[in-house]
């Protein structure tokens, strides 16, 4: 069994580290795009996925492509973005990325840069549909073209994984399986997605304990 941690800053590996963490199991990236009115650059990712890639050695780092909507509400540098009435239900995660390819691959081009740095992974959040998951992996594929391209080096045998937090997901687990290296689950939303119960609200919080029972057996 390997203990990992889950991250949203460089400055926490130094933590994570100090309490026998052998990896990071989910470094959220969204903290680069808060308190901002424009997305971060892509300089700016590398040198933060950099700077954990390198910390975190020999140990790997599984990063956590844009996850923002839902509760996370950031300025994303576009404008034809509206005010969601369910916006847990609505444009975030892969979903978003995949609207803006401009925005996914300024991310992608800087995780595979700092690849070389350490031993990073990427993982795409919110995944509803093996269709999804082939149109992030062919932007990925575009990225890497382009930094061959350019002659920059990147790892070409970075492991690619997916969320399991929707319904959806956990029903084609098995097909998802096929298109990627590994498999994450995210209790968190799926057990929000399974019983229609909004996870930050304190009225139906105990409407979740039947479905956490379950994940616990």
């Amino acid at each position: 069994m390997v203990l990992a941690s889950n991250i949203e800053t460089p400055e926490e590996v130094k933590t994570a580290l100090g309490h026998g963490a052998e990896g990071i199991g989910l470094y959220r990236t969204e903290f680069l795009y808060l308190n901002r009115s424009q997305p971060p650059n892509e300089e700016e990712h590398y040198q933060n996925y950099r700077a954990v890639a390198r910390q975190m050695l020999p140990y790997p780092v599984i990063i956590r492509t844009i996850d923002v909507g839902g509760d996370k509400l950031v300025q994303l540098g576009v404008s034809d973005i509206d005010e969601e009435s369910n916006p847990f239900l609505g444009l975030r995660g892969i979903r978003l990325c995949l609207r803006y390819p401009d925005l996914f691959k300024v991310q992608l081009r800087a995780i595979l840069r700092a690849s070389v740095e350490g031993k990073l992974k990427i993982m795409y959040p919110m995944i509803t549909s093996l269709e999804e998951v082939r149109q992030a992996n062919q932007m990925l594929t575009e990225v890497k073209r382009e930094l061959t391209a350019k002659n920059i080096s990147f790892d070409n045998h970075l492991e690619i994984g997916v969320m399991i937090e929707t319904p959806s997901a956990a029903m084609i687990a098995d097909l998802l399986a096929a298109e990627v290296d590994f498999l994450s689950l995210g209790t968190n939303d799926l057990i929000q997605y399974t019983l229609a119960v909004d996870r930050v609200n304190e009225n139906v919080a105990s409407c979740t304990i039947p479905c956490i029972s379950a994940f616990c057996v």
